[in-house]
């Protein structure tokens, strides 16, 4: 039977807690407050802190994955692939967990020597598993007889395939709309006959957003092709478990095909 020890349980319910809530606020809001991050931190910061004190971790072994971890966040923050609040949450992950829990193992056997990156490369393969599942809700709605890219027949096959991977097709009069919604479709000219595939919305522009679904509606368009911004918090949330439960799946992936 495994046995945690007891700052190691608190370090998992804190986490656990802690991604549960900003999760449930992101998908609701899209809005949290940095004092969610600065109390779950300075938790973790005095968890740390006390088990330097017994010498049971060294300040380098407690500052290092902080900084790598804060590093790594910050520059994925600033060439867009992480929100303020996903590198907030990676970085308060360092601060709590700056090694990995002490139990005999998880499940695979192995997890990063920084375990930090093992709960981010978990967290990407998450998010990336979310895009087949997109894929197969698409290929169902196509197999039902249901055409997906009716008034968009000029664009090309593979644009269409990277849509069905990120996107799904949605009555016009039930679109939330930012931030919480964009477009996938724009019209080309007056009207909303001819449409064009958009690979990648503009999240940071909700005017423009906005402006396209009010193009579309005077075109008399019923339905259109939307990406729904489930927030990155989410698949952080389930790349923690897994990493807690399972260790790092892309290594033990990679140690599979090396050995």
């Amino acid at each position: 039977m495994f046995r945690l020890i007891p700052l190691d349980v608190f370090r998992i319910l804190l986490s656990v807690a802690i991604l549960g809530y900003a999760s449930w606020v992101d998908l609701k809001t899209r809005e949290i407050y940095d004092l969610v991050w600065i109390v779950s931190g300075a938790a973790g910061l005095l968890l740390g802190l006390y088990e330097v004190y017994l010498g049971e971790m060294t300040m380098i072994g407690l500052a290092f994955p902080l900084l790598f971890s804060a590093a790594l966040s910050v520059l994925l923050g600033r060439v867009g692939l992480f929100g303020g609040a996903d590198v907030w949450a990676f970085i308060t992950l360092s601060i709590i967990h700056p090694s990995r829990p002490g139990y005999p193992w998880p499940l695979l056997g192995i997890v990063s020597v920084i375990y930090p990156l093992s709960i981010f490369s978990n967290s990407a393969i998450a998010g990336a598993s979310f895009a087949l599942v997109l894929l197969a809700r698409n290929i169902g709605t196509m197999l039902a007889g249901k055409p997906l890219f009716e008034g968009i027949s000029s664009d090309s096959s593979w644009r269409k395939l990277v849509v069905m991977f990120t996107g799904v097709k949605v009555r016009l009069d039930s679109v939330r709309g930012p931030p919480f919604q964009y477009p996938l479709e724009c019209p080309q000219g007056e009207g909303g006959g001819a449409r064009r595939l958009i690979l990648m919305p503009d999240i940071n522009d909700d005017d423009a957003a906005r402006e396209i679904f009010r193009r579309l509606e005077e075109g008399s368009v019923e339905e259109a092709w939307v990406s729904n911004t489930l927030p990155f918090l989410v698949f952080i949330a389930i790349g923690y478990i897994l990493t807690v439960l399972l260790g790092d799946i892309a290594l033990y992936l990679l140690s599979g095909l090396l050995l």
